[in-house]
């Protein structure tokens, strides 16, 4: 049976940690009104994510980024369509780029994912336990904890939190 819920009652951070620390297995499904974020977590790591923002997907990415042209792009999509793979399998079969980059860039695709949703509060989750089928994705594992480790830092260093040694919040009146 999944686990469903408001992103109020439990938001994104809270759920992040749980699957972490439990090292939970499944899918969880981000709903948000503007747009739905996939993730597969296999114990606690993150292993694919997807978005259904055209904007966040790989190819966006790698074109922002000038490692692959519109014209080697829209040659991935078509093999992709021909060969039932995904762009980065095809980008990869085409010699376009290598399994270095696209991990390389996979991950901070994920990474991205995760960050731009520690913030929402509007929307809702589902998390569905279960066993990964055998997928054919690159080797990609995001440690979960570190980057809500990374996260708290980034947020720190902004000003928008304040936190002492032990983590925990400090309401410091602006006065001081």
């Amino acid at each position: 049976m999944p686990i469903q819920g408001d992103l109020r009652a439990m938001p994104v951070p809270e759920l992040m940690m749980w699957i972490s620390q439990f090292q939970k297995t499944g899918t969880l499904e981000i709903r948000t009104p503007e747009w739905t974020e996939t993730m597969a977590f296999e114990s606690g790591s993150l292993v694919f994510s997807s978005s259904s923002n055209p904007e966040r997907t790989l190819g966006r990415m790698l074109m922002k980024y000038g490692v692959v042209s519109e014209e080697n792009h829209k040659r991935a999509r078509e093999l992709r369509k021909t060969k039932s793979v995904a762009v980065a399998k095809a980008l990869l079969d085409l010699d376009i780029v290598t399994e270095q980059q696209l991990v390389r860039f996979l991950r901070k695709k994920a990474e991205k994912e995760l960050f731009d949703l520690f913030d929402i509060v509007e929307g809702e989750f589902k998390f569905t336990e279960a066993e990964m089928p055998p997928l054919d994705l690159l080797p990609l594992r995001v440690d979960v904890a570190k980057m809500l480790l990374r996260v708290a830092q980034d947020k720190d260093e902004k000003g928008e939190y304040d936190f002492d040694a032990t983590g925990i919040r400090l309401e410091i009146p602006s006065d001081i």
